[in-house]
C-alpha cells in the first residue's frame, strides 16, 4: 500500500537477572585459550584489597597451606537487568553459580587447608548485598580500583 510506514521494531527488553530460572540454551560456550597456563604456581604481588568484613586482605600475607581466589566479573542482583550484551560473554552468566559452588562446597576446601577468596571489579557495599543473600562464608574481595587485574 502506498503511504503506510513500516512500524519501527519493537525495542528488545533487557533480559533481568534471575538466579531461579535456567540459563538462555544458547549462551556461548567459555572455551580456555590458555592465556593464564602461566599462572598456577606464581606469587602472588603483595597488595590490599577491601573485604566483605570491612577489613583489608593481602593475599601474598595469608598464612595457608592453600589459598583458592576465584574471579568473576560481576555479580547480578535479582530483578536488575544485566548489562548490555551480557549473554554474548562467554561464561558472564555463570557468576552467581560459581559462587555458590564455593559456597556449597567451602568446608570441604578448608579441611584440605584452603583459605577461599572470591574476588570481583564490584564495590565491597555490592558485594555484602551478595554475600548475604547467598550465605557466602568466606570473604569476597574488591578490587574496584583495578590493582589486582593490572
Amino acid at each position: 500500500m502506498v503511504g503506510k510506514r513500516p512500524r519501527p521494531a519493537a525495542a528488545q527488553a533487557q533480559p533481568t537477572f534471575d538466579p531461579s530460572q535456567p540459563l538462555p540454551p544458547n549462551l556461548p560456550v567459555p572455551v580456555d585459550d590458555g592465556a593464564c597456563k602461566h599462572l598456577p604456581g606464581l606469587a602472588v604481588p603483595s597488595m590490599k584489597l577491601r573485604s566483605t568484613r570491612d577489613r583489608w586482605v593481602d593475599l601474598a600475607a595469608v598464612d595457608a597451606p592453600r589459598i583458592v581466589v576465584y574471579c568473576y566479573p560481576r555479580t547480578g542482583r535479582p530483578g536488575e537487568p544485566l548489562p548490555p550484551g551480557w549473554d554474548a560473554i562467554p561464561g558472564a552468566r555463570g557468576c552467581t553459580p560459581e559462587t555458590c559452588g564455593f559456597r556449597d562446597h567451602h568446608k570441604e576446601l578448608q579441611e584440605l587447608g584452603a583459605e577461599v577468596f572470591g574476588l570481583s571489579t564490584q564495590t565491597t557495599d555490592y558485594q555484602k548485598e551478595m554475600v548475604e543473600r547467598l550465605h557466602v562464608p568466606f570473604e569476597v574481595l574488591s578490587d574496584a580500583d583495578l590493582a589486582f587485574v593490572h
